[in-house]
């Protein structure tokens, strides 16, 4: 390894042989960051020039990038051939070439050197530098995350262990300097408070569990996990274990809770303890995506599961209104799985469902069952939270949000209305809550009559969805907003990503999933397009009807008439933007005597009916005039 040190976290500093080198300008910086860290892998000049200089023409990026380059070379000055290679297409960093501290951090950690691991975590990755371009914010913010969270598990190990160095690392600075960017970290905290109780401070560690309380309870309205409750008793006991019972029960206008208790094995065959294991972990883990629950850690749902079986009796224990139970039974053609969702308060079942997988699906049951039940529980928990705030004298910002998202999918004349007062509701109880300021800059659009916003509007929604992503970057319904805002802004390669990017963050949601298929085939890509569209409906079986008037406007816009007719026939109650399209199926069909008919119904919801008052939805200018000449065909006056 030569002498050159970089490190990255907590800032940006290049030293060569313990002298510092400077790089004046912030994207050299940023451009020697990226290489570092993906030492010994050929980068694009393209990609780099789209990281790092995305707000200028293609020519002048890669002008950018070459003088980026000649800076690093310059910086490097006799050593930069050893360490940097460059063709006319790549650029690359050699590998052993550059001590970076990133690399090292990771190894460490691995190898179980946690002192080596503290002393190098000086703070979040490239702290205090902003992305120049979403491409590279897409790169950043995981690997940014990755690392603080190995930092987070860090700090609880390094906890649990006493130091055998001779100059042990502040362990407790470590902590602080966690604390510092987001006070959040709640593991965090019960690394501080076995510290402090190791160093004999028991006073200042019950002062650090009431900071950990008080900062849950004003930035997210929660209280303290389990865990951090246990361990806040034992220090208060002088180490005599927890019980259960002691978990003080969820106040009113707490984050709606759910819990998944162990799937029983109604076989008693050995071979599926694991699968049910598996299943509850699993399931927990996909409900967390969705962020709108707070989902009680596995472990605690485990622990009680061994005294009681009762969802009244749970409910009390871990303060949950839902609680999701089980079983799996081994037949002589595979696997039953029954799933139900019940109210812990009144003992009633809102919803169960079975679902069968052959013998040769065993072994990926764990995939297939979480692909068939985790929407399905998402959805009937949603819908049964949303009930039963109904009855609630006082409504928490969540269950506003909530109830808003129902009336936002509703088809009453006043539902547009009456979600927007939701979403306004639950954030004057909320300024920051970053989801309903995303469905509330959505709201706009769909009030204005989804492409008939004005674009003012649209901007201003933009704005308010950004900032709300800004708040909660790895909340996925936010970037699934954005992407349908972009759709009606009529960018449809930033609508992409942003789908692209709420999928990444939640495999599990369907309603993400179709929009990414939706914009393929808005972009020419149909048949990748329709079948994304058809693998979000294998996901979501109990999907909203919307889903159906969608896939018609794909599947027409693919020129599959036949099965676009069977999609929007799937409508209950089709309302005339929807007859429209099914004329124009007909009409291109030359089925021409169905097509008339189909216009006779229109005439009789609207006598007055004009095509140019009818929203053409967020197609292209091609794909808009081909619903238009079908229509025309079918009938319909302009």
């Amino acid at each position: 390894m030569s002498g050159w040190r970089l490190a990255v976290l907590g800032g940006f500093e290049l030293r060569h042989e313990g002298r510092a080198v400077e790089l004046q300008n912030r994207k050299d910086r940023l451009l020697l960051a990226y290489l570092a860290l993906n030492p010994g892998k050929p980068q694009t000049r393209e990609k780099l020039a789209n990281l790092l200089w995305a707000d200028r023409g293609e020519e002048q990026a890669r002008g950018s990038l070459r003088q980026s380059l000649a800076a690093l070379r310059a910086a490097f000055d006799e050593e930069a051939s050893a360490i940097l290679a460059a063709s006319r297409e790549d650029i690359m960093l050699l590998p052993g070439s550059l001590a970076v501290d990133v690399l090292a951090f990771i190894q460490v950690v691995r190898t179980d050197d946690l002192d080596g691991a503290v002393r190098l975590y000086r703070g979040p990755l490239l702290d205090d530098f902003e992305p120049p371009s979403v491409e590279f914010d897409e790169w950043l913010r995981p690997e940014r995350r990755r690392l603080e969270d190995m930092a987070v598990t860090l700090a609880e190990r390094a906890s649990l262990v006493e130091s055998t160095a001779a100059d042990p690392p502040d362990v407790a600075g470590f902590c602080h300097r966690l604390l510092a960017p987001d006070r959040l970290r709640e593991p965090v905290y019960r690394a501080l408070m076995r510290l402090l109780v190791r160093a004999g401070d028991r006073v200042e560690a019950l002062k650090t569990y009431a900071l950990c309380k008080a900062a849950l309870a004003e930035d997210l309205g929660v209280g303290p996990s389990p865990e951090t409750e246990a361990l806040h008793r034992e220090i208060i006991a002088g180490g005599d274990a927890p019980k259960a019972e002691a978990k003080p029960s969820r106040s009113a206008d707490e984050r709606p809770s759910i819990a998944v208790m162990p799937f029983q094995n109604i076989s008693r065959d050995s071979e599926l303890d694991l699968l049910c294991e598996g299943l509850a972990e699993d399931i927990t883990t996909g409900l967390g995506r969705f962020k709108l629950f707070s989902i009680v850690d596995r472990h605690s749902s485990s622990h009680v599961s061994k005294s009681t079986s009762d969802a009244q009796e749970i409910g009390k224990l871990l303060g949950v209104g839902l609680v999701v139970q089980g079983s799996l039974q081994k037949q002589q053609d595979g696997l039953r799985l029954t799933v139900r969702l019940v109210d812990t308060g009144t003992r009633t079942q809102k919803w169960s469902g079975q679902f069968s997988f052959t013998s040769s699906d065993i072994l990926s049951a764990p995939g297939k069952v979480m692909a068939a039940v985790l929407p399905s529980i998402n959805a009937q928990a949603e819908s049964t939270l949303i009930d039963l705030s109904r009855r609630k004298p006082a409504l928490a910002a969540y269950e506003h949000l909530l109830i808003g998202i129902r009336h936002l999918r509703g088809y009453e004349p006043d539902d547009n209305a009456l979600a927007i007062a939701c979403f306004d509701r639950a954030l004057v109880a909320d300024p920051d809550f970053a989801l309903a300021m995303a469905y509330r800059g959505f709201a706009d659009i769909v009030f204005h009559g989804y492409d008939n916003t004005p674009p003012d509007i649209i901007q201003a929604t933009l704005s308010l969805i950004r900032k709300a992503s800004v708040i909660e970057p790895d909340e996925p319904r936010i970037w699934w907003l954005m992407g349908m805002a972009y759709a009606y802004a009529n960018d449809t390669d930033a609508e992409e990503k942003c789908y692209r990017r709420s999928v990444e963050l939640n495999s599990s949601d369907a309603n993400a999933l179709f929009a990414l298929g939706l914009v393929m085939v808005v972009k020419g890509r149909h048949d990748e397009g329709v079948e994304k569209i058809r693998e979000a409906f294998r996901l979501n079986p109990y999907h909203p009807e919307w889903y159906w008037v969608d896939f018609g406007s794909a599947l027409y816009v693919c020129g599959r008439y036949e099965e676009a007719i069977e999609a929007f026939g799937q409508r209950r109650e089709p309302h005339v933007w929807v007859l429209c399209r099914m004329a124009a199926c007909y009409a291109q069909l030359d089925r021409m005597a169905e097509a008339r008919a189909m216009t006779a119904k229109i005439f009789n919801y609207q006598p007055n009916f004009r095509l140019s008052q009818q929203r053409g939805g967020s197609w292209g200018s091609e794909d808009t005039e081909r619903f238009r000449s079908g229509m025309l065909k079918a009938g319909l006056p302009e």
